[in-house]
Order: structure tokens, then C-alpha cells, then sequence
């Protein structure tokens, strides 16, 4: 215990003072550039830097606990004695505060994640640097984060859905806003005590993504087993890198396992060139959409996936599904067994039309007289003289009365019963951003949003026009009365 704390004791003047040293204090192993400690021994920093946090912030905040630690930061829990209120504080590690580039990218983007305004992205409060600590002040969500929540096993379908939904629309949010978090993983996800669902870490990739200091000491950027591709092979990445990686996040929900396993350089391989074992082989009840949307979001190709995390959202909750844009498979009444009166408007007014039919044919007979025509016939008519029957003949004498024969349509006219068909049609919701111009099938429909549009069953052509953007097409095809839903970003025009 005493070895334990000179150790610490040593560590702690290194990084007051800024001395380098050339080996490891506790192992002698030679450290590397810029190196404090050694990968075989490292000291735990969390009391060391508990009393640093507690020193700099003292009359502010009161520390009360380490909530966790992960390669990039420590989080403590603290009380804001100002606002008399629970916050998380987030700690770089002290060797990494000793560069002064990452230092001020990670204050540039932990501002510009400050001013993302979601209720699934977590509020942050304040940025600091003093006294050698670099710190992010933000709201203290209680729950439990996704990660610790996975390590139980796979979650209910229902709530695999939900917090992909969630996640997508926060990521979406923060990329139209040009944020991109670069490291989306179960333990950035939070899920507050009412099952909310909450975003942490944007920025911080980013912020520490290209400095020496880093690469120099062998630290990977983001997490392998999330990695998208291209952000493998050190590409440029944007908003569908964050879509790969949050898909990955759904598989292992469904699944209780990664889709690649190994070590870190093992993994960036199989994220490159391997495909994913199918969801369906290691969770058999999974919806399909969800596999197709999943499958999709996990191309290797960024071309291939959604376009946008909305897109993505809606096919996550079974609203679209996959690069096919076919609605809905067409409702067969014949399958469908209603109670008696239980009938819908179409099939109502469908009975009207046919009882309509059979009567006017039954009017259209030859000999057949309506009571007005037969009245008027009556009054026209000579007086008869009607004698007094004297005796009632038998039946067999009785001519037989006379009717006009109907005539007898000629075989090739001869038709069978009328068919009547249904047209049926799905409702089109269109919105855009900005606002754009809608047409349908070339003919102009209204400035978006358009909220109960009708489009017969068939294949239609969606087009979005609006000055200064670029027009966008899509063709869909309607299979079924499901409503027909979407949503597109429009984007600028070269130039502008």
C-alpha cells in the first residue's frame, strides 16, 4: 500500500511539473516519446486526478464520485453548488492535456456539440481548461448506459427498435448541423431511468483525431469493433459512418455478439472486406425489414447505405424498409373474414353499385311496366263490360296467359356479371428541408409539406425542385393503402 502510494506520489509530480522521464519509475521499461508511463504497469490516475478536479473547482462544484473511465476520459459525478444540481464532469487524461493542439480542438468541438439542441443528445453546460485539467461540465443523466445494459444479453425486439429510432434522430440532428460523433458505441449511449434515450462523446474524436501525441503512442481513434470502413482506412467519414456504426450497435443488440471478433487489427480487416453473418441465423424471430434496414446501413460501400439517418430511422421502425420503395403488399379482401354489419366504406358503397345494376337491368325487360306506366295505361284504356261469372272453368281448359317472350342474346354477346373494381390508394406525406416545390408524376401537387395526397396503386415519380438546390427524384411504387411517407434533406448546389 505504501509502494503503491510513492508510485502514485511520483506520477503525480511528473505531471504537475511536465518532466519527461526516460523510463518507467516502477518497472524501469523505457517509455515512449511523450510517453508517461508504461503499457505493462500504467498507474491508476483517478485519485490523483479527483484531488486535481477537487482543488481546481473548489466553491463551484463538489466532487462526489467516479461514474467510469474509458481511454478518452474520466467522468465524475459531481454537485453544482451554484444551481444546486446534479452534473457529470468529463476529465481528459492529464498526458493528453500536454498538447496544446488537442487541447484547443477539443474545446472547438465541445462548443459546437454544445449548441446541438436534441432531447436525445446530452445538454452540455460549460468547456474549461485551468489548472491543467481540460473538462466538460454537462447534464448527469441517471440510468445506465447501453453498454452496461448489453451485458446482460440481447434485448426485446420492441426495445432494439426504440433505441435505434432514438439514436438515429439525434445523429441525424447533430449531421445536418455538419457534427459527425465518429465513435457511436453502446457505452455513448445512455438510457435515462424512463428509458429515454441519450447521446454523449460528440466531438471528442474528432478533437483528438490527427494529433501526434496519440498516434505516436500507438492509441487507435474511435473503437475497431464500430469502425465503418472507410473511417478503417482512415477515409474521410460523414454522417453514414455514424449510420454503420450504430448499425453494428442494433446487431449486437439483436444478437449478444459483435459481428467481428478478434483483435484490433483482425477487425479493421473483416470491417473492410468481410461481410457480417446474417441477424436471421443468430436471431431467427427478427423482422425481416429490420434485417434489410440493418444489412443496408451496413454496406461497405457508403453509397450503398441510407442517405440520411432519418431515412434510416424510418426504416428501423418498420416505416420503409431497404433500397426498394415498395409501400406495402396489396390487402386481400378474400382473406379477411368480417363479422355481420361489420363492413368499410368501399365495400358499402361497392354492394350499392352492384344492387344499382340489378335493378335497372330488371327495369330494362322487355313487358316489364312500372306502377306509374301502369296506371297511366289503365286510365287510357276503353270500359269494360265485365259480365257475371256463371261458372269457373276447370284448369285444364283455361288458355294458359300469354307473356312476350324475352329475346335470347346470340352466343358470342352473351357476357357474364358485371365486375366491379375497387380503386384503392395510399395517402403521400412529403416533407422537405428546406420547403421545395412537390410534383407527382410531372404535375405540380404544392409547396411541402404535403400531408394527404392520393396516389392510385402503380408506380409513381416524386420530384422536389427549389431554387438554389438540387432537384431530387425518387420513384416509388404503391402496392397497398398504406400511408406513403417521406422526408429529404435537399442539398445546395455546387457553387452556392
Amino acid at each position: 500500500m505504501a509502494k503503491s502510494a510513492r508510485y502514485a506520489g511520483i506520477y503525480q509530480s511528473f505531471l504537475v511539473s511536465g518532466d519527461l522521464v526516460s523510463d518507467c519509475p516502477r518497472c524501469h521499461t523505457p517509455l515512449p516519446v511523450e510517453g508517461l508511463y508504461c503499457s505493462q504497469c500504467p498507474p491508476d490516475f483517478n485519485h490523483e486526478l479527483r484531488e486535481r478536479l477537487t482543488r481546481a473547482l473548489e466553491g463551484r462544484y463538489e466532487i462526489i464520485r467516479l461514474l467510469g473511465r474509458g481511454g478518452m476520459a474520466a467522468v465524475f459525478l459531481a454537485q453544482d453548488l451554484v444551481l444546486e444540481r446534479q452534473v457529470a464532469i468529463k476529465v481528459l487524461p492529464p498526458d493528453m492535456t500536454r498538447d496544446g493542439q488537442l487541447i484547443a480542438r477539443f474545446q472547438q468541438e465541445a462548443k459546437t456539440a454544445a449548441r446541438l439542441d436534441h432531447p436525445n443528445i446530452i445538454p452540455i453546460h460549460r468547456v474549461e481548461s485551468e489548472a491543467g485539467l481540460v473538462y466538460i461540465v454537462m447534464k448527469y443523466v441517471s440510468g445506465q448506459s447501453l453498454e452496461e445494459l448489453l451485458d446482460k444479453g440481447p434485448l426485446p425486439i420492441p426495445q432494439v427498435r426504440h433505441i435505434l429510432h432514438e439514436a438515429a434522430l439525434a445523429l441525424g440532428h447533430a449531421h445536418r448541423r455538419h457534427i459527425v460523433h465518429r465513435d457511436v458505441k453502446p457505452a455513448n449511449i445512455m438510457l435515462d431511468d424512463d428509458g429515454r434515450v441519450v447521446l454523449t462523446d460528440f466531438g471528442i474524436s474528432k478533437a483528438v483525431e490527427g494529433t501526434t501525441q496519440l498516434t505516436g503512442t500507438g492509441t487507435i481513434i474511435g473503437t475497431p469493433q464500430y469502425m465503418a470502413p472507410e473511417q478503417a482506412k482512415g477515409r474521410e467519414v460523414d454522417g453514414r459512418t455514424d449510420q454503420y456504426a450504430l448499425a453494428i450497435v442494433g446487431y449486437r443488440a439483436l444478437t449478444g455478439k459483435l459481428p467481428f471478433e478478434g483483435d484490433a487489427p483482425s477487425i479493421l480487416y473483416q470491417q473492410v472486406f468481410e461481410p457480417p453473418p446474417a441477424v436471421l441465423d443468430r436471431r431467427p424471430d427478427t423482422p425481416p425489414a429490420l434485417c434489410v434496414a440493418l444489412d443496408r446501413a451496413l454496406a461497405k460501400d457508403s453509397n450503398a447505405r441510407f442517405r440520411t439517418m432519418e431515412e434510416f430511422a424510418s426504416a428501423i421502425s418498420g416505416e420503409r424498409s431497404g433500397p426498394t420503395t415498395v409501400v406495402s403488399e396489396p390487402v386481400k379482401l378474400a382473406s379477411r373474414v368480417k363479422p355481420a354489419g361489420d363492413y368499410g366504406p368501399g365495400v358499402l358503397v361497392a354492394w350499392a353499385t352492384v344492387a344499382a345494376v340489378a335493378v335497372a337491368a330488371w327495369f330494362a325487360l322487355p313487358g316489364f311496366q312500372s306502377p306509374v306506366e301502369r296506371s297511366a295505361a289503365t286510365r287510357s284504356a276503353p270500359a269494360r263490360v265485365v259480365a257475371p261469372r256463371v261458372s269457373k272453368a276447370p284448369a285444364a281448359s283455361r288458355p294458359a296467359r300469354q307473356r312476350p317472350a324475352a329475346p335470347v342474346p346470340s352466343p358470342e354477346k352473351r357476357r357474364g356479371p358485371t365486375k366491379l373494381k375497387l380503386v384503392q390508394y395510399a395517402r403521400l406525406k412529403v416533407d422537405s428541408d428546406p420547403r421545395g416545390v412537390l410534383y407527382v408524376d410531372g404535375v405540380r401537387v404544392g409547396l411541402t409539406p404535403v400531408t394527404n395526397h392520393r396516389l392510385p396503386l402503380g408506380s409513381h415519380r416524386l420530384r422536389i425542385e427549389q431554387k438554389g438546390y438540387q432537384t431530387l427524384t425518387e420513384t416509388i411504387v404503391v402496392k397497398g393503402t398504406a400511408p406513403v411517407i417521406r422526408r429529404y434533406d435537399l442539398r445546395r448546389r455546387r457553387g452556392r
